[in-house]
């Protein structure tokens, strides 16, 4: 841009823009200078600038170009500003706006700025022929058709789809779908040359190309119900989107699908579960980017030598797994959720005794948690209707269902009132006395259950204590009954239990003292086990400590041994008993196979102290696999 430039554009002479340019321009209209100013403002326009640029390093000024559309790059902006200063140069930003039509015309500003080299971050970014300073582009894709004229950084969004379509055959998915945005082709041609190595075709109905509002409106809906198993998505707005659909259908992420996005953002991790995605590394693209253009600049690389391509990589969090990772079908559990303390003593303390303790901890409990905790950690399908006090401990057990694998869509926390507590004295023999302050879990009521009850759809199971309220308990198992889940029950020490609620329980399992609590009275286990059959049971497992447990139901009447473990705290034997009891039919196992499975993981939970922390995993159940077999 120089003073005849000017001229051309305001229809004046050269000797005109020159006259107002050293303000001796007495004798010109208003009008004319008014104009003329305009133009040299708009343009930015420096005088002498060809002068300015004819000196090697005169600014050490470095102008970077960028474009509205490309968001997210914070990360290479604060890298080339702090590489450019290391090497003694400062730097100019311009954003051009978001269509990219002003491209053109700040390359010319920058120019006339002094600025020593550009570098452009735009979706658009033919450079004018007539620049005479470097430019380095960062893109998307590399410029093939400058690749000896101009100097290219760039990373290739073909390999985020094939990362990304390799990373989910991987995990053993094969079904794959994309919910891609208009400008992400080159993201498809990665996924097809991925399934092409698999010498897999994916269907033309897992594909949907669409802006995100048609992407969230159509492209969502149309991945569901075609036997998908994981989804590539243009951005994290997408899988954000794609999250809440499947929410509301009453799934979850990544049991329902797994799903990952190609780009990245702040957001991805604080999502649940946290998403994973393909991270472009912007901080090295920025690097790179002002290295090379000050190699140019001082003259130590030639421009075509100054091409870079910077790999992608995953970031792994937690929206993927593989599809066969959770077995079984669908477990809810609604129950309580307590913070334990647990008081070790020598025995439990008698009316109007005194007994030290030397040794008190805390642990996440309660009986819905535990059996939530017990059935994630053996990797069933598992989710939490429940209630929590705001406060430290309602955050500590949130933290530990997750850890456990528990889903918990279904859990609210409380504003109003502190979460709830359970105060255990532990003897030395294993035995255990339990003082409950319900808390949050009281208002745990059947609001929240219908609030939630889409959790219950096409669930297999659901977990019910009487800790929390029979009312609450009654209004879960009528909504079981309307979506044919089927119900199981611990009474949990109640003395009396509605008629009505007996004949709606499919698995009903007391200890023996709630057992002879419910039926009094001088009759037998199996007798007690017939009463409550008759009541409409269709399945009393009465758990019976070292005894092991007996089972009634139409087809069997038998007691099964407990398994041979050494005492420690026995406090979580039944939750532990129970949760297994439901994964392992939840995996269409008999009751009889259930209930051996079941055996092993209560024997295991009372080696170690508390409840929680002491329930197996699928992995140390497995090393008694041979024992579970020929336990029966």
């Amino acid at each position: 841009m120089n003073i005849k430039d000017i001229a051309g554009l305001c229809g004046v002479s050269s000797a005109t823009v020159s006259k107002i340019l050293n303000h001796k321009d007495d004798d010109i209209s208003a009008e004319t200078r008014k104009k003329v100013l305009k133009i040299i403002k708009e343009y930015q326009y420096v005088p002498y600038s060809k002068i300015i640029n004819s000196v090697p390093n005169k600014n050490h000024l470095i102008g970077v170009l960028l474009s509205k559309s490309t968001y997210g790059v914070q990360e290479m902006l604060y890298r080339i500003g702090e590489i450019a200063g290391e090497n003694g140069y400062s730097v100019i930003m311009c954003n051009i706006g978001e269509d990219d039509k002003g491209f053109t015309d700040y390359v010319h500003i920058l120019e006339n700025k002094g600025v020593n080299g550009i570098i452009t971050i735009c979706m658009n970014d033919e450079i004018p022929e007539d620049i005479k300073i470097p430019v380095v582009r960062v893109s998307k894709k590399k410029n093939v058709e400058y690749q000896n004229e101009t100097a290219n950084v760039y990373c290739d969004m073909k390999d985020a789809g094939y990362l990304a379509t390799m990373h989910l055959f991987n995990k053993g998915h094969r079904r794959i779908a994309f919910l891609l945005e208009p400008g992400d082709q080159e993201v498809s041609y990665g996924y097809i040359k991925a399934y092409k190595e698999k010498f897999i075709s994916p269907e033309e109905e897992w594909c949907f190309f669409g802006t995100e509002e048609e992407i969230c409106k159509v492209g969502i809906e149309s991945c569901l119900g075609k036997e998908i198993t994981a989804v590539i998505c243009s951005n994290v707005e997408i899988g954000c989107a794609l999250y809440e659909k499947i929410r509301k259908q009453g799934g979850s992420i990544p049991e329902k699908i797994s799903v990952i996005s190609v780009r990245d953002n702040p957001f991805a991790e604080k999502m649940y579960p946290a998403l994973t995605t393909i991270k472009i590394p912007l901080e090295k693209m920025g690097e790179k980017a002002v290295e090379e253009l000050i190699e140019r600049i001082e003259g130590d690389k030639q421009l075509y030598e100054c091409t870079d391509k910077i790999d992608l990589y995953i970031q792994e969090r937690d929206s993927v797994i593989s599809p066969n990772e959770v077995k079984g079908e669908k477990i809810v559990v609604v129950g309580s959720m307590n913070m334990d303390c647990i008081i070790n003593v020598s025995h439990i303390p008698t009316d109007g005794e005194t007994v030290k303790t030397r040794n008190i901890v805390s642990f996440p409990g309660g009986k819905g948690a535990n059996q939530a905790a017990g059935a994630g950690k053996l990797n069933g399908m598992v989710y939490m209707i429940g209630r929590l006090g705001n406060d430290r401990e309602g955050k500590e057990i949130y933290n530990s269902l997750v850890d456990s694998g528990v889903r918990m869509d279904g859990v609210v926390f409380d504003e109003r009132i502190s979460t709830g507590r359970a105060y255990i004295n532990v003897a030395q023999n294993g035995e255990s006395t339990i003082v409950i302050y319900p808390g949050a879990n009281d208002k745990l009521d059947r609001n929240q259950i219908r609030q939630y009850d889409q959790i219950l759809d096409n669930a297999k199971y659901c977990l019910l204590s009487l800790e929390i309220s029979e009312e609450t308990v009654e209004y879960a198992i009528r909504k079981c009954k309307k979506k044919n889940v089927e119900v199981i029950l611990k009474p949990s020490s109640v003395e009396k239990m509605k008629e009505s609620l007996f004949e709606k329980i499919d698995y009903f399992i007391p200890n023996e003292k709630e057992v002879k609590q419910l039926i009094p009275g001088d009759t037998t286990i199996e007798e007690k086990a017939a009463i409550i059959m008759e009541k409409g049971v269709k399945n009393v497992i009465i758990t019976l400590g070292h005894k092991g447990c007996f089972l009634k139901n139409s087809q069997y009447e038998r007691y099964f041994p407990a398994a041979d473990f050494y005492p420690v705290d026995t406090t979580g034997a039944a939750d532990a008993f129970i949760s297994a009891l439901a994964v392992s039919l939840s995996e269409n196992n008999n009751i009889l196979q259930a209930i051996s499975f079941a055996t092993y993981a209560a024997g295991i939970s009372i080696t170690r102290q508390g409840v929680q922390p002491a329930l197996i995993d699928r992995a140390g159940l497995s090393l008694y696999r041979e024992d579970i077999d020929t336990f029966i």
